[in-house]
């Protein structure tokens, strides 16, 4: 069996934050020429010691609350130094609410310069992990970027990219990596980030890319290339002489290997003779869901053209109780990769587990507060996510005010706290909320008493297509100047006329493979439809769900070791948090009285462009 490396160290932010401050420390003149050693000099060798044991047996929470002891007998400038590594520590295990508590405890006029900027990273990226993204722009904003060692550069632009990104800022998200590109020596590493620059762009609007290309800015000769991708973005050969041609004139530092890589990211990307080994659950409630997943990884590697597409295993995991000998057996047979499970109990069982040998993209999340195995990367299509990202979105638009309606019952309760959290997370404001009978005829009163006199700009809808042929012409009517967006749920997939050209004007987020009408790709939705029953039922998105696994699995790795990294898939814009947890940027859409139509790029004026007919 070919040997796999773990996921890497620096995907983990305590030991990412804990480089960055020695380097900060040590690399910077004046107060800043301090490494941590000389910070914690006072401190008692053994206490500190068996803490930073216990974080290096992955008893993470548990070091927190060591160094939070050892630092209530410091001084100054080691008690902050503790405090600093105790939050490193909380936002290691995931646990943001306990790093919260302890950056807000630190006594920022005692803080060293170099402490200070270990603060504002850890802030960040707590903001990030938090679904703050403008919160962690703030942040990393206001370090003082010329005295930073060039290390800290990368990683402060690296996170800038990826909060601008989440901020639905993808111009400036490419220009951070482009400010970033000048930085990186690494070979590989500059190859990976000129990538991420075209995959950033994609999500451009073409107008906004040719303003951008007469810009004369430093994204003028990327954009000019990202609009090359979009006109031949599957023939590397002519993608390279198109490159040549743009390389002396506008980017002088342009890798020589982009227009192959960039082409070999939207379809393969495994080595030759790598095994990927599927784990789907046969039977049960979960099968129909892994059949789709499972029909969306087999079209992506038929549609493979690079060469070497792996050998595809499949193994049953029905039986969770069994999953951990399922993976062990897959990688003594030879898997260099796996996708699975599916079922959370299945993944709980994984992430509690002994580090994995291989990497593994489980296709769901762990409900366990402690970090996840090593190895362990996780993918989920949920709910939750939508609402939050329905939140996002509106934010984006400039958006304060908001009201929430939905359906009595579990589900709609989740999807309203999903997007009542975020929202008040991003500084919005909740005028009122409303649940309805989905079992009524008519809902006219529960709305008009939501809406009826308020200042809200924006309405949260949770509903399926039918609850919102009954909800939003009444919701239009009673308030037709309010903003009013929702999930996924209210999308068939099949724009029906008759029926949805009621809903005009009504937003809501998706993954991008079920609005793309127009995508001429071999995968793409419409070169699909007729070939596979699950391309057109409601499961279709958990179809484009097994492509991107397919996809991204080899990329993993990368992914983790670059946090400015970003894949463009078919479930939405994809990258990875630090606890190895894939981020997906959904698309925003709206009906109008003929179609769905995406919304290229989200502004302040986005929300009250009228509908096209």
């Amino acid at each position: 069996m070919k040997h796999r490396a773990a996921r890497p160290a620096l995907s983990n932010p305590l030991v990412i934050v804990s480089l960055l401050a020695a380097l900060l420390l040590g690399g910077c003149a004046g107060d800043l020429a301090r490494e941590e050693s000389q910070l914690l000099a006072t401190v008692a060798g053994e206490s500190l010691r068996q803490a930073d044991a216990l974080a290096a047996q992955g008893k993470i929470s548990e070091a927190a609350e060591a160094y939070l002891e050892i630092a209530r007998g410091a001084s100054s400038p080691a008690r902050e130094q503790l405090q600093l590594k105790a939050v490193r520590a909380h936002l290691a295990a995931g646990d943001t609410a306990s790093a919260q508590q302890v950056s807000g405890q630190i006594e920022r006029p005692r803080l060293t310069i170099g402490q200070r900027e270990q603060l504002h990273l850890s802030e960040a990226e707590l903001a990030l992990l938090d679904g703050r993204p403008s919160d962690a722009i703030r942040r990393l904003q206001s370090m003082q970027t010329p005295i930073l060692p060039k290390t800290m550069k990368v990683q402060r632009l690296a996170t800038l990219a990826a909060a601008q990104r989440l901020a639905n800022a993808p111009s400036d998200a490419a220009r951070s990596l482009a400010q970033l590109d000048r930085l990186l020596d690494d070979d590989e590493s500059r190859l990976l980030n000129q990538v991420s620059i075209l995959s950033t762009l994609s999500q451009v609007s073409p107008a906004t890319l040719r303003e951008l290309r007469n810009g004369g800015d430093t994204l003028a000769g990327w954009a000019e290339i990202a609009l090359i991708t979009r006109e031949v973005s599957d023939d590397p050969a002519e993608l390279q002489r198109r490159f040549l041609q743009t390389r002396g004139q506008r980017i002088g530092q342009m890798h020589p290997r982009l227009a192959h890589a960039y082409a070999a990211m939207l379809t393969g990307g495994y080595g030759s003779d790598d095994t990927l080994t599927v784990m789907l659950p046969s039977s049960g409630r979960f099968s129909a869901a892994a059949t789709a997943v499972r029909e969306g990884i087999e079209a992506a590697r038929t549609a493979d053209t690079s060469g070497q597409p792996p050998r595809l295993v499949f193994i049953d995991s029905s039986n969770a109780a069994r999953v951990l000998a399922g993976h062990a057996r897959a990688v003594a047979e030879g898997a260099d990769y796996v996708v699975g499970p599916l079922e959370k109990e299945s993944v709980d069982r994984l992430a509690a587990g002994p580090a994995l040998a291989v990497p593994t993209l489980a296709l769901n999340r762990t409900t366990r507060d402690s970090p996840p195995a090593e190895n362990l990367f996780q993918f989920a299509l949920s709910p939750e996510n939508e609402a939050a990202e329905a939140a996002t979105k509106a934010s984006a638009m400039g958006l304060k005010r908001a009201l929430i309606l939905y359906p009595e019952g579990a589900w709609g309760e989740r999807l309203a706290s999903a997007f009542r959290d975020r929202w008040q997370r991003l500084g919005g404001i909740l005028n009122g909320q409303s649940t309805y009978n989905p079992t009524a005829r008519r809902q006219d009163k529960t709305i008009d008493m939501l809406v009826g006199d308020t200042a809200a700009q924006v309405l949260f809808l949770v509903a399926t297509p039918e609850l919102a042929y009954q909800t939003y012409p009444r919701i239009r009517l009673s308030a037709p100047s309010l903003t009013v967006i929702s999930t996924s749920h209210v999308y068939s997939g099949v724009f029906d006329p008759a029926r949805d050209a009621v809903l005009a004007g009504l937003w809501f987020v998706d993954v991008p493979w079920m609005i793309d009408q127009s995508g001429s790709g071999s995968l793409s939705r419409r070169q699909l439809s007729g070939a596979s029953f699950t391309v057109a039922n409601p499961l279709a998105r958990l179809y484009a769900m097994g492509i991107d696994a397919y996809r991204i699995t080899p990329r993993l790795t990368g992914l983790a070791r670059h946090p400015g990294a970003f894949y463009p898939g078919q479930t939405g814009g994809l990258s990875l948090d630090t606890l190895g947890r894939v981020q997906r940027q959904l698309a925003l859409a709206r009906f109008t009285e003929s179609a769905v139509q995406e919304v290229a790029e989200i502004t302040t004026q986005t929300a009250t462009t009228p509908p096209p007919p």
